[in-house]
């Protein structure tokens, strides 16, 4: 009696252990590929959290592709677990994700603690291939590399098939061979283009007037001005110009000169008025801002800043770039804007007759149908071996 009882419980343990040991492998993932329209991009992931939340967002599109892993809590012997890393600098301009091996990519890159790199735990496991080849009853899932150019962000491509794999390398990617080996896949069949934040790249818009508090340390000293478009053409430094102005409570207003088209405008100088009179900055060459731009989208700057009349730190050159980085939520006293157009600015002004440089990092947010509703501006100055930083802070406290 006792021996068949033992045996019984012998024959249920041993069940138990089988059952136990078949829910650890019945623990996969589908990993489903997206493409972000808005920064031509692509991206993976075996998070059902990140397909809820991605699904629900117009900019990313299932491509079709996806494929079985193994969730990375339950990695066999056989299998390598795979990190995710978020990579994200506004200068060069990087927003993607790199996925890594464990023991190969993800702990070595981790220790170093990489400006830029933010961990992201590890996203599932896979087989890998051995000289490129997938073992038997596997799937190869092959990888492209795209790096940042022309306003781009850096990407890697994920192709189930050849002919997407293919496709990815025609368009400027860099075939990088067999990345995982997978139980099944399904390859893409939807390849969006991109588009454009249709109305990113206008800094201004006619007939609004936004007032603004500005605070600068350090001393956080406050001011405040209103902005106003006037469609009034005048004579700038020998040509027609609109302008943009800013006018104090007291004071003289001072203005941005620019050059308004259908398709982009452009930035000619500046004008303000003091008790020592009128001074004006002229740029050359301006700069040109499109009116549509795409995420990621990089002006470049390099031009020459003179005054009239002249200045006594002379010409100045500038060099530098504006990227339309993001669209976000922005909240400032006159409002939330749900959906702002971010650009990350940055210049370096050097006036060699005096040899004195700048060095300005600017975050301006615009909001559709408003113009800028936030401004950070941190700034460096080098005069005869000195430093002087200096930080202000805009925001627009009313909208008319």
């Amino acid at each position: 009696m006792l021996r068949s009882f033992m045996s019984r419980a012998a024959a249920l343990a041993t069940i138990l252990v089988a059952l136990n040991a078949l829910s650890v492998r019945a623990q996969t993932v589908t990993v489903v590929e997206y493409y972000n329209t808005a920064l031509d991009a692509y991206f993976i992931t075996g998070r059902t959290s990140d397909q809820t939340a991605l699904d629900a967002v117009a900019s990313f599109q299932r491509t079709g592709m996806t494929f079985q892993a193994t969730a990375a809590a339950s990695a066999t012997a056989a299998q390598t677990k795979i990190c995710r890393f978020y990579i994200h600098s506004a200068s060069p301009y990087v927003n993607s994700h790199f996925y890594g091996r464990q023991g190969i990519d993800c702990e070595p890159i981790r220790a170093q603690n990489l400006v830029g790199f933010d961990w992201e735990d590890y996203d599932f496991a896979t087989q890998q291939p051995t000289a490129g080849v997938c073992p038997a009853a596997t799937t190869p899932v092959y990888r492209g590399f795209r790096a940042a150019a022309g306003g781009k962000t850096s990407n890697h491509r994920y192709s189930a098939s050849q002919t997407t794999y293919q496709t990815a390398i025609q368009a400027g990617y860099v075939g990088e061979d067999v990345a995982f080996c997978v139980t099944s896949a399904t390859a893409a069949t939807a390849i969006s283009p991109p588009v454009s934040s249709s109305d990113c790249g206008t800094f201004y818009f006619p007939g609004k007037r936004v007032t603004y508090q500005s605070t600068s340390s350090p001393g956080n000293a406050t001011s405040s001005f209103v902005r106003t478009y006037d469609p009034v053409p005048v004579t700038f430094n020998g040509q027609s110009a609109t302008q943009i102005v800013d006018t104090p409570p007291t004071g003289s207003p001072s203005s941005t000169m620019i050059q308004d088209g259908v398709s982009s405008w452009s930035e000619l100088g500046g004008r303000s008025t003091g008790s020592s009179g009128t001074q004006e900055t002229y740029f050359s060459p301006p700069i040109v801002f499109p009116k549509t731009m795409n995420i990621g989208q990089t002006i470049n700057i390099g031009r020459t800043v003179s005054f009239s009349p002249a200045s006594p730190n002379g010409t100045g050159n500038q060099t530098g770039t504006i990227v339309l980085t993001s669209r976000e939520s922005v909240t400032a006293p006159s409002g939330t804007y749900a959906n702002a157009c971010k650009y990350t600015i940055n210049t370096v002004t050097t006036y060699p007759a005096v040899g004195s440089s700048s060095n300005t990092r600017t975050l301006v947010w615009v909001a559709s149908g408003v113009g800028m509703v936030r401004s950070e501006i941190t700034d460096t100055t080098s005069v005869a071996g000195f430093n002087i930083t200096s930080n202000s802070v805009v925001v627009s406290t009313a909208v008319q």
